[in-house]
Parts: C-alpha cells; structure tokens; sequence
C-alpha cells in the first residue's frame, strides 16, 4: 500500500474563503470541512472544478461512518458539524480547484473552495513497515521535510472508524518527550524523529504515522502525517524466539557431532590394520596362516635316525616381525606314531627367501 501523506485542515464554510492545500505525489491529504449545525441531516460532498460546474468525487447521505469511492474517503461527524475528505494516491494530474458542499433544498449549495497543490518530493521516505515480538520494543526513525523542521512533531494511530489521534507531541525547544510506553524525539539538525514503543502487544498492530503540527489560521491549524508505520506484533515473546533458537542450535550441534562419531568408527571398523615394518613404511597385517604337510614316504626304523626331513615353511601373504609360523608334519606310519612339530622362527625384516627348519625323528623303541 502506498503511503499517505495527509493534510487535516478547518475549513469554515463562509461561502468565499479559498483555502490553499499542499499535497506530495504518491502521498495524501485529510481536509476537514466544516459546516453549520442547520445542514447536519443534509447531504455531503467533495468535487473537483469551479463552483457552477464542479464534479462529483465522492458523495454521501450516511452519518458518522466511512464511505469510499475509488481514492476518496469521506466521514461526516454530525456531532461536531464538520466533514472529511481523504485523497489516497495523489498524483501531479490531482492539482485543482475542490469544494467541500452541502446540498441544500434551495439549490443554493453551501461550499468552501479548497485549491490543492501537488508536488513532487524524493527526499524522505513516505512508508515503513516493521515487524516484532509480543514483549519486543519498536523503533523507528522518520525522516521529514525541511520545510517541518521548526513544527511540533508526533506520532498517532490510524483507525477505519476514527481519525489519526495522539496525546502529545514535542514542542518547541524540547526535543524528547514520553508518555506511556510512547517515547519521541526531535533532532532538528539531521531533520529525524524518532519513536519508540515499549513492551508491544498483539493490540498494538495497526496503523501508525509521524506526524507534524502546521499553523494554518490563528484559530485554525492543519496537521502533516509524512510518514506511514506499518506495525505488525506477533504472539511470540520475544525471549520465547531466542529460547527456541538456542534449543534447535544446540540440536544441530548434537546431530553433526553425532554423525562425524558414527562415521569415523565405521570407518574404524571396516579399515585394515597397519604396523611399522622397520623400515619406516606401514604395511597390513593378515591372518597367518598354518598349513599341515604330511609326509607319504615311508622311512624304516632303522634309517629313522639318519634321515632329515627338509620342509620349506610358506611365509604368510604379509610377515610380521613378532608373528611365528608354525607348520604341522605328519610322520608316517610307524611303531612310533607321533607327530612332530617345529618352529620356524621368521626374520625381522620380510625376506622373500625360503626358511627350512630340521626335523628330528625320534628314535623308536
């Protein structure tokens, strides 16, 4: 939604008074008109052009409540005999002569001619929009015209059924001032004024403006709301948000830590063993592996003593300087039917050549 820029004037209805307007493209304008007590049960409107041929742009026979028609807006308060007009979106075309009338049965309608002025001003921004937690503070700075610079600022609410109201504003040589969970404050030099509002609820949504207050008349005056709060609370206190946070970070760290540690005992697990082999190089160790020779040849008794059994020990696939191989002989049938085993003790370092241990048969009873 673009922002309203909007001017709230008094306009006495004396039937010649010309009253002159100034507006900002993009921006709005609230006009007041006011009217005698005898018209109050009669109808209203706004239009735009000279006072025998003047068009229509908005009209309405209601009391007390909001009637739109495209960009306008109009509320007749017939308690306190006087009419608003609000201009939404102005535009440099919206430049012209408007009248603020009362159509009467004489057909002799009560007007006061207002002349609005469109122009073009880049040098502040028309809008903000902010959004905190239930218990959070709002801040925000507006930005404001030069030509404010020396008027009492203010900031107000805006409701669909009532004017944009507030309670003070800062005045003159002050330049802060609070009241309620409401603090403002004017600094006149860099042309900001700022606002704050403590401890917000969900109740303070809505729509807010910065404002400033204009002399007009003597007995009269105008108000200028140049920039638009759009305020948005949600039902989340704000020290709620940071616990959650905390809570879910503290999650993810214990899920990544929790993933690396299972990672890296899997790999653990599935990996292969390495030892030194002596020579500053790593090498896998494998199961050894035994093998079982046995001897088919049949010796006497009597060459028992004299025969050497020569067997060449197969080293494992990979040697281990502390493993033994062990080889298991079967000797062959004999009186003496026993099996003899030997040790065949492996180098410190891996040697491709072939280990022989000897073999003494047992001489036989």
């Amino acid at each position: 939604m673009k922002s309203l820029l909007i001017f709230t004037f008094c306009l006495i209805s004396d039937g010649g008074a010309s009253n002159e307007v100034t507006g900002y493209s993009g921006g709005g304008i609230l006009i007041k008109c006011k009217y005698g007590a005898k018209v109050t049960q009669r109808p209203k409107y706004f239009c735009k052009g000279s006072m025998r041929d003047c068009s229509d742009q908005i009209k309405t026979e209601n009391e007390n409540q909001w009637v739109n028609s495209g960009r306008f807006s109009l509320f007749d308060d017939t308690k306190s005999s006087e009419f608003w007009v609000m201009i939404r979106e102005l535009t440099v075309q919206d430049t012209g002569t408007y009248h603020c009338g009362v159509n009467v049965t004489s057909g002799n309608d009560i007007k006061t001619s207002v002349n609005l002025n469109v122009k073009e001003d880049l040098s502040y921004g028309k809008s903000i929009s902010k959004t905190v937690h239930a218990g959070g503070d709002l801040n925000v700075s507006c930005k404001y015209p030069e030509s404010l610079k020396s008027h009492p600022k203010f900031v107000c609410r805006r409701l669909q059924t009532a004017a944009c109201s507030y309670n003070t504003s800062v005045k003159g040589s002050t330049k802060y001032v609070k009241t309620g969970k409401i603090s403002l404050y004017d600094d006149k030099e860099k042309q900001i004024f700022s606002v704050s509002i403590r401890d917000a609820t969900e109740q303070d949504s809505g729509e807010y403006w910065c404002g400033a207050e204009v002399p007009w008349r003597s007995d009269h005056g105008y108000k200028v709301y140049f920039t638009r709060i759009d305020l948005t609370v949600t039902g989340f206190p704000a020290s709620t948000v940071i616990t959650v946070t905390v809570i879910l970070l503290l999650l993810l760290i214990g899920t990544i830590i929790l993933i690396l540690t299972l990672q890296n005992r899997h790999k653990m697990q599935a990996g292969t063993t390495f030892q030194n082999s002596g020579n500053g190089q790593e090498v896998p160790l494998d199961v050894h592996e035994y093998e079982e020779i046995k001897i088919t040849r049949r010796l006497s008794a009597s060459n028992a003593e004299m025969s050497t059994v020569y067997v060449t020990a197969q080293l494992p696939t990979i040697s281990s300087d502390h493993h033994n191989a062990y080889v298991k002989r079967g000797l062959p049938t004999n009186p003496c039917d026993s099996s003899v085993y030997s040790s065949a003790q492996l180098s410190t370092i891996p040697s491709d050549q072939n280990i022989y241990s000897k073999a003494q048969l047992p001489t036989c009873l």
